[in-house]
């Protein structure tokens, strides 16, 4: 290797570690070798380490003596693919590189590269070294088209899984202030409900109060109270009386408050009988239970249900509470 090498490698562009390395490799045998080793190895960190001598020493034994003539042996020739090499460690390398182990010594002289085979292997080189970072550069780009298509997929599938969420939370929203508004519409509901059934209470109680100072019966507003609740008219004899019986308890299975239930008895039935139609006409009523009149207070027992209704004071007409 002559100074002339180096230097014309480095014209050529080469980083000064590149050239030591390649004319290292190839045991400074000459520029077309450094070229050849240097475009094997393009792009591969073996470029940019301190390069020794490979240690790798394949069989490299030469052809049976008698193929060589008596002249002094100038050259080895790999017999798998025909190249010349300068001196062993040449073959070495190639031998390392290619895995080829049949090599033969010759006395054809390597001839040196003349300007123009300079200049055409240079020309080469430069052409696979453009050619391989095109390629690089058309990976690379296919790899950024592939990535940007995966990101805009997983933006894209994202943003539709936060808008499902939104419209399944706003549906939920929705529905759950569509209960709360029927919720608040049921409670008004009730409320008047129970306003209406107090105002109704106390007018009876006041019209039953007054009747029983003036030793009157029942006067007509507890009919027309009746009848605004949407309970007919029942008409009575001497002998019959009729119960009004308001539960104030919660029945099972109904909400709110329960219409109260009005009904005709012979003043001869006793309690009992009243008792047992409370039952059939209220069959979510509970099994302990109490009549009682509102004014005056009076609470019916179990001794009072073996009489009738007239020895109770409960004819022609009464208003009885259904208590726990």
């Amino acid at each position: 290797m002559t100074m002339g090498d180096k230097e014309q490698l480095l014209e050529f562009g080469f980083p000064e570690l590149h050239v030591d390395n390649a004319l290292k490799a190839t045991n400074n045998g000459g520029l077309q070798q450094a070229l050849d080793w240097l475009s094997e190895n393009e792009g591969k960190p073996i470029l940019d380490e301190p390069l020794d001598k490979p240690d790798e020493t394949p069989s490299t034994e030469p052809a049976d003596p008698s193929s060589v003539s008596d002249e002094q042996a100038q050259s080895l020739v790999c017999n798998e693919c025909n190249k010349q090499f300068k001196n062993e460690e040449l073959a070495q390398y190639h031998a390392v590189k290619s895995g080829h182990t049949d090599f033969a010594q010759s006395t054809d002289a390597v001839k040196p590269l003349s300007e123009e085979e300079k200049k055409r292997k240079l020309t080469e080189l430069q052409d696979r070294i453009a050619e391989k970072r095109r390629l690089r550069d058309e990976e690379e780009k296919q790899d950024q088209r592939k990535n940007e298509i995966l990101r805009r997929k997983a933006g894209q599938d994202m943003t539709e899984q936060q808008e499902r969420m939104k419209e399944e939370q706003m549906k939920r929203d929705i529905e759950k202030q569509k209960q709360l508004k029927e919720e608040d519409k049921r409670a008004t509901a009730r409320i008047k409900q129970q306003i209406e059934q107090d105002k109704r209470d106390r007018a009876m109680r006041a019209a039953k109060e007054k009747a029983e100072r003036d030793g009157a019966p029942l006067p007509v507003t507890e009919q027309t109270s009746m009848l605004k609740q949407g309970l007919p008219k029942i008409e009575t004899s001497a002998t019959q009386t009729r119960l009004q019986i308001r539960p104030m308890v919660q029945i099972k299975g109904q909400d709110g408050p329960v219409r109260p239930v009005t009904c005709v008895f012979e003043a001869d039935q006793t309690l009992k009988d009243v008792i047992k139609h409370v039952k059939q006409q209220l069959p979510g009523l509970g099994h302990h239970f109490k009549l009682s009149t509102s004014f005056p207070r009076k609470d019916f027992g179990a001794s009072d249900e073996s009489k009738t209704l007239r020895e109770l004071g409960l004819v022609p007409n009464a208003a009885l509470i259904l208590t726990e």
